[in-house]
């Protein structure tokens, strides 16, 4: 079976649904695209379902480290944002380990710090930290119920995770925290002190350019280029990263420097553009031609996000998928 499709469709389905034990597809179509179905461990939505309190859309994106969210994420967010969603970003690790010269301490209260500055920014509900040692994350009950509680608390319709072929070991636990607690989230008498979510969250991965076991498959696409420089005014508040660390690890320390203070603000995201928006290059050259297959008569962006629907949360429906893209 091509696993590299979008979707599983017909008899592939109803297979892996039997395997997941009770999973089953749901079906979505639009135009400019085949029938897929979408595998998933928990029940769609229905009428019968207790729906979450009233209000806006919720999102939750969920890290390992306290800036993968903003960059990986960062063009959809600041859409999400100004369509009025709620998007709550969190951290599951300190970040401890991510500077080259500040002690471990010291790091973790400068990323805390930050992270408050680059919610403002963002206009984000709130940006959490769990508090696990940064390099030493691991899917571990405590962790797991660590994670659903705070779920449970924002109630989100959507949730945003790495995925498990990710190179840092921290970004493999934190994707294996979330799909382990996908359909814990609404049994009612574990970590029964946070009320189960009965109407469980589609739950999407964030992109990476990892190819084994497969590449990410794109259900869920969109141009990003309009939100860029509200991305990169976010991106500017993770200070000891986009400056002090990330350059430092790659050697592109001089760069940084001849940014001098960063009151200069087209050079400045020039700069984060050439080294952090160069991925969402990469991902608008290599799912071209999936874009096409969806939006025939819209030229492929340059600047793409892209997320796969995973198996581990609620299966989206059409209307699910276009609430997120609102028009790609």
């Amino acid at each position: 079976m091509d696993m590299n499709r979008r979707g599983f469709l017909g008899a592939g389905a109803v297979l892996a649904a039997g395997i997941a034990g009770g999973a089953r597809p749901v079906q979505a179509e639009t135009a400019g695209r085949a029938k897929r179905a979408f595998v998933a461990a928990c029940p769609p939505s229905s009428r019968e379902y207790a729906s979450r309190r009233p209000g806006p859309t919720r999102v939750m994106m969920i890290g390992a480290h306290p800036d993968d969210t903003d960059i990986t994420c960062g063009g959809l967010t600041v859409k999400l944002i100004s369509r009025g969603f709620q998007v709550r970003f969190a951290s599951v690790t300190d970040g401890r380990m991510g500077h080259q010269k500040f002690t471990p301490e010291e790091t973790a209260r400068v990323r805390r710090a930050e992270t408050i500055e680059a919610a403002k920014r963002f206009g984000l509900d709130g940006y959490d930290i769990y508090g696990y040692p940064d390099c030493g994350l691991y899917p571990t009950d405590e962790a797991r119920r660590l994670v659903a509680r705070k779920i449970r608390a924002f109630e989100p319709d959507f949730v945003i995770t790495h995925r498990t072929c990710d190179y840092h070991a921290d970004h493999r636990a934190t994707g294996q925290l979330v799909m382990d607690a996908g359909y814990l989230l609404g049994v009612p008498h574990w970590c029964d002190e946070v009320k189960a979510q009965r109407l469980r969250p589609v739950i999407l991965y964030m992109t990476d350019p990892f190819t084994y076991p497969r590449e990410l498959r794109p259900d869920v696409m969109l141009d990003v280029e309009p939100y860029l420089d509200k991305w990169c005014d976010a991106l500017d508040a993770q200070v000891s990263q986009f400056y002090d660390w990330l350059p430092w690890d790659k050697g592109t320390e001089s760069e940084v420097a001849a940014l001098g203070d960063r009151t200069d603000l087209a050079k400045r995201n020039a700069y984060l553009r050439k080294y952090w928006a160069a991925k969402k290059q990469r991902d608008a050259k290599r799912f071209a031609d999936a874009w096409r297959a969806e939006y025939p008569d819209r030229p492929a962006p340059k600047y793409m996000e892209a997320y796969e629907v995973s198996e581990y949360g609620r299966a989206p429906t059409e209307a699910d998928l276009k609430l997120l893209v609102g028009g790609a």
